[in-house]
């Protein structure tokens, strides 16, 4: 411990143990649920199966809708991270009137309601003839998800050294050889971090997403509210315990790969 800290004290700690608790709480039931015998809830549980999970994989609605999130998750993150990259960079490095400006401009969405948001590009995608659909639900995602990759990338940015790049740049090498082999490779926590922020959002998307999704092309969080509006049984829970075991995957292997101090360290 560094001497110029202090240990917390006991109070500080209970509470965040309650806070902890209270966040994992609905996680934990959720996953409960989802083992449930039965069709409602009850304590303690009369049995646990693995029958709603077969219903939920056998369900062809849940089954296209999981085929339609996952692809605009894999469509949206390099197209937001491809974004980002020169964005986060000209934030970082650049010195040019209306900066602060446009760094506002670009993090706006996060403070903006979905509704107010989603709403806005179902208009705009009628406007420009597209209309709700895949490729509305790709471009509204890529601009929602926009701040969260460049969130990343502008915190991973600032802890690099301009040296190496100033290094590279007097030993003759060309801008493009220094932002692909120099900048580029430091920039891989941030990468990381801001590409699982990105496909995370766009699977999990709703207030966006109920306005652009069709008949046809629905998304997982859509098809699960209409699901429950008909259908009063644990499936939705199953996929709930899916996307929480998908999730709890992807952040072990970003463990694995560069650590989460590094993925999520602000400099």
């Amino acid at each position: 411990m560094h001497p110029d800290h202090k240990p917390y004290s006991r109070s500080v700690l209970l509470m965040a143990v309650l806070t902890a608790l209270f966040l994992l709480a609905p996680v934990v039931f959720i996953v409960i649920f989802a083992f449930h015998d039965g069709a409602y809830f009850v304590i303690p549980p009369t049995g646990f199966s693995f029958k709603w999970f077969e219903n939920f994989f056998s369900n062809e609605r849940f089954r296209h809708a999981m085929l339609v999130s996952f692809g605009i998750g894999a469509l949206v993150t390099p197209l937001s991270l491809a974004i980002s990259v020169p964005t986060a960079y000209a934030l970082v490095r650049g010195r040019f009137p209306g900066r602060d400006a446009i760094s506002m401009l670009i993090m706006s969405p996060l403070i903006v309601p979905g509704v107010v948001t989603g709403l806005a590009f179902l208009i705009l995608m009628s406007a420009l003839g597209i209309g709700p659909g895949f490729i509305g639900l790709m471009l509204g995602l890529t601009c929602f998800t926009l701040p969260f990759s460049v969130r990343a990338l502008v915190a991973n940015m600032h802890g690099l050294q301009p040296s190496m790049e100033e290094a590279a740049r007097n030993l003759g090498a060309p801008a493009s050889s220094v932002f692909w082999h120099v900048i580029l490779p430091q920039l891989r926590p941030g990468l990381l971090a801001g590409g699982t922020f990105v496909f995370v959002e766009a699977i999990d998307n709703f207030s966006i997403t109920v306005f652009l999704t069709t008949m046809n092309v629905t998304t997982l969080s859509v098809e699960s509210y209409s699901y429950i509006r008909d259908f009063d049984d644990p499936t939705v829970a199953a996929m709930a315990a899916v996307l929480i075991a998908l999730s709890t995957i992807l952040v072990f292997v970003m463990n694995r790969l560069v650590g989460l101090e590094k993925m999520f360290r602000v400099e």
